[in-house]
């Protein structure tokens, strides 16, 4: 039985780590990221060694940071469990691309440890 569950734990991670077509990260509290998979280095161009450590904040607009949407997000998915938020995003080379993104809270009993985010790129056809 615990076998089984390690096997299911390991294929549970390599399956997020492996998803190219949408970057998922893992925050803390205080939205510095925790864990990455491939597809930020594909969406974002960020390594892993680039990525971890800095706050999400990176994958915003300046003005956006200035006008704090993404604390704002935050707070939202702290207070409703989840926040979406379709709207342009700042990749590593400084070009912008349109996304977006899905803000879920992440609970230990009732408390709020962490968040994950599910970010896709928008293609054209795709943006309202």
């Amino acid at each position: 039985m615990e076998e089984k569950l390690i096997r299911s734990d390991f294929l549970h991670r390599q399956m997020i780590v492996e998803i190219q077509d949408y970057a998922i990260v893992s925050l803390d509290i205080d939205g510095k990221i925790l864990t990455w998979n491939k597809g930020v280095e594909k969406i974002q161009g960020y390594s892993e060694s680039e990525i971890i450590g800095q706050n999400f904040r990176i994958f915003y607009l300046p003005q956006d940071r200035l006008a704090g949407l993404p604390e704002h997000l935050l707070e939202l998915a702290t207070r409703e469990g989840r926040a979406s938020h379709t709207g342009r995003r700042l990749r590593k080379n400084g070009s912008i691309f349109w996304a977006n993104s899905l803000i879920t809270a992440i609970h230990r009993k009732i408390e709020v440890v962490g968040f994950t985010i599910l970010t896709r790129e928008l293609r054209e056809g795709q943006v309202d």
